[in-house]
């Protein structure tokens, strides 16, 4: 009985859009992205991330990311942080990793990472936004400069290379 102090509306809340997440037909790429943006309290792996990065070249597989992603950055309420913070690791993992239509789209979307700069959401007296506010900076900064983009993907590619991923 002592686990019922811990629960809250917006704990089981998560619960119960994890499991819907999980439960409802989707394809290898959306069961991916999905799994990518859990609100488990831990991040995915890199190869879950680079298998990800790898299907933004696919034409088709694109849009599917993008929109499941961007749905998870733009509508999620505050108590959904983790998802959030989540989406937004994912989209600094695309914009170095994934096909440069990731960078173009990013930065089509720069309004709504801007807009997470007022992002607040507490527990109790921890601030759970700060991860959220200080990432959609830093993506911004990153977005605005051309030849910081061109390093951190030149790096990525030869990470990629040093550990034997498949370079594109």
């Amino acid at each position: 009985m002592e686990f019922l102090k811990d629960i809250n509306v917006d704990k089981i809340r998560n619960l119960a859009e994890d499991a819907y997440n999980q439960a409802k037909p989707k394809t290898d790429v959306e069961a991916r992205v999905y799994e990518v943006l859990s609100h488990k309290n831990w991040g995915a792996s890199s190869s879950l991330m680079n298998e990800i990065a790898r299907d933004t070249y696919d034409y088709d597989k694109f849009p599917i990311i993008c929109r499941i992603m961007w749905d998870a950055i733009e509508n999620q309420r505050p108590a959904g942080w983790r998802v959030v913070f989540k989406g937004l690791t994912l989209l600094e993992h695309l914009v170095k990793n994934g096909s440069e239509r990731c960078v173009d789209d990013a930065r089509n979307h720069s309004h709504s990472l801007r807009s997470l700069h007022r992002f607040n959401y507490y527990e109790g007296t921890v601030d759970r936004g700060v991860g959220v506010r200080e990432k959609s900076k830093q993506l911004i900064d990153l977005l605005g400069d051309d030849e910081r983009i061109r390093e951190e993907r030149q790096k990525a590619r030869q990470m990629r290379e040093k550990f034997g991923g498949a370079a594109s």
